[in-house]
């Protein structure tokens, strides 16, 4: 049952400084609990399991879970990144509410700052209270509070920063804003005027401009070793938002899908495990150490497995061991893992790397391997392959064809694509390229020849097909793509 075996593994342990059972939602007791752990060390605290491990459950849990969440955010103060889900265990519903160790000390719930001792949550003495504002004092001195010297608003995404805004207000509805800057204000990527290094690799244009370390790099290899020769080599200069989406797009194209049609429908099942690699890639982006100029995110498919190598070693306090059972959350990066939440690429927080694990194994992958060496984390998917050869991937699309059949292709297509972007109206070409070399070429077949995720894939037949360029002929299983007698007259003369 999906995610239930983060409760199994929540329950074999005794409740202390990061964990708590309660028995009924009780909202007030709920929200004590959870600002003491974000003063603490961040933690989990499960409705509907009473002190003796007993599963009572919830009733109207649904309902119960959103009066929770919009009290936890709304009196909660400052604002942190809380996740609160619904799980079934063994026949009952029960809520599981996940925080992290907050950057911002102290946190108070209606005014009263709490703190946890052991398995109990208290008010905060004095002393308590001068060591979390002294570590608040120390956060604003992280690499992600600093200035970025010569950084203006006018380098940053404004298109990024609102779709952000737009969730934000999703997850904290009576939030007010102002505009861009008045948010980033609030989230602490403005400070007295500035832009904070976070803020630059979250929204910036041009990232690299002002944060050379903040490249990713993704290398597909022809053999089982490293070496000297690969097949594509591409560098993402983004800012992590623009980076994520274009990684996970080029990715799905690289691992490809396997088709079966059973009957009339036709189902797909992807040759990688998605959440368990969507969040090996989402950790190393998050957890990397940006503070070095040294730093590096290198992701790297070979024939025979995929390795994410991270600049960053572990946390004080955790592991190998630790990742394969439920641990401490240390962030690195407090502030761009808020926003990573806010924007729904983190789901729930902590448990990612168990997730990992139990994705993996539901899909019939062998389990990650996680090691480190020097500052180098590394987490090894085996089996996880491209099965390119070293020709790359569109090499060969053109070959063949003159320049006059090319230029008349575009012409072609400009009915079709106004209004698009210059990389679309690139992709539309090659597919006609490909149909014009090859007629009766399938979609599964066209995803091995070009660069394209196969949903978009999927859109811009369509578009192709209903602009009378192109169309299906014979059986559905034996069929394929043809360009119509009118297209292919046009090119011929």
């Amino acid at each position: 049952m999906e995610n239930s075996f983060i409760i199994e593994n929540l329950l074999q342990q005794k409740e202390g400084v990061r964990l708590e059972f309660k028995a009924k939602p009780n909202i007030d007791a709920i929200a004590k609990s959870i600002t003491s752990f974000i003063n603490t060390q961040g933690g989990d605290l499960i409705v509907g399991v009473d002190d003796g491990k007993n599963i009572v459950g919830v009733e109207n849990v649904y309902l119960q879970s959103v009066r929770i969440k919009n009290a936890l955010v709304e009196f909660i103060k400052p604002t942190a990144p809380i996740s609160v889900d619904v799980i079934k265990y063994k026949k009952n519903d029960v809520i599981l509410i996940s925080v992290w160790e907050g950057a911002k000390k102290p946190y108070q719930y209606k005014g009263i700052i709490y703190n946890r001792i052991g398995q109990t949550t208290k008010t905060t003495s004095p002393e308590k209270l001068t060591n979390l504002i002294s570590e608040r004092k120390q956060a604003d001195f992280h690499w992600e509070r600093m200035p970025l010297l010569g950084a203006e608003l006018t380098d940053l995404d404004t298109a990024e920063i609102r779709q952000t805004i737009k969730l934000y207000k999703e997850y904290k509805k009576e939030a007010k804003i102002e505009d861009v800057e008045d948010f980033l204000i609030q989230v602490g990527l403005l400070q007295n005027g500035n832009i904070t290094n976070a803020c630059m690799v979250l929204f910036g244009k041009n990232p690299i401009r002002f944060i050379s370390q903040s490249r990713i790099r993704l290398t597909l290899y022809p053999s089982k070793t490293l070496g000297n020769q690969f097949i594509d080599d591409r560098i993402f200069e983004g800012n992590i938002f623009k980076n994520i989406t274009a990684i996970f797009e080029y990715i799905d194209v690289v691992y490809g899908r396997n088709y079966t049609v059973k009957g009339l429908l036709r189902k797909d099942k992807l040759n990688y495990p998605e959440l368990a690699l969507r969040e090996g890639i989402l950790n190393a982006i998050v957890h990397r150490d940006y503070n070095s100029v040294e730093g590096f995110l290198q992701i790297s498919i070979y024939p025979d497995r995929t390795e994410i190598s991270n600049y960053g070693k572990l946390p004080d306090g955790i592991t190998i061991e630790d990742l394969k059972v439920e641990h401490n959350s240390i962030l690195r990066n407090p502030d761009i893992a808020q926003m990573c939440f806010y924007r729904k690429y983190i789901e729930m927080l902590g448990s990612g790397t168990q997730r990992m694990i139990r994705d993996c194994k539901e899909n019939k992958f062998k389990t990650p391997v996680w090691k480190e060496k020097g500052n180098i984390t590394t987490v090894t998917f085996p089996d996880v392959a491209h099965n390119r050869n070293s020709e790359g991937i569109t090499k060969g699309i053109i070959e063949g064809i003159s320049k006059g059949v090319v230029a008349k292709f575009e012409g072609i297509i400009e009915g079709i694509t106004e209004g698009i972007t210059v990389d679309v109206k690139d992709k539309i070409l090659k597919i006609l390229l490909v149909l014009h070399k090859e007629g009766g070429v399938r979609t599964v077949d066209i995803e091995k020849r070009i660069e394209i995720p196969a949903k978009s894939l999927e859109r811009y037949i369509k578009q192709l097909k209903d602009g009378g360029i192109i169309e299906f002929k014979g059986a559905n299983r034996t069929g394929g793509y043809y360009l119509t007698k009118e297209v292919e007259s046009k090119t011929q003369k």
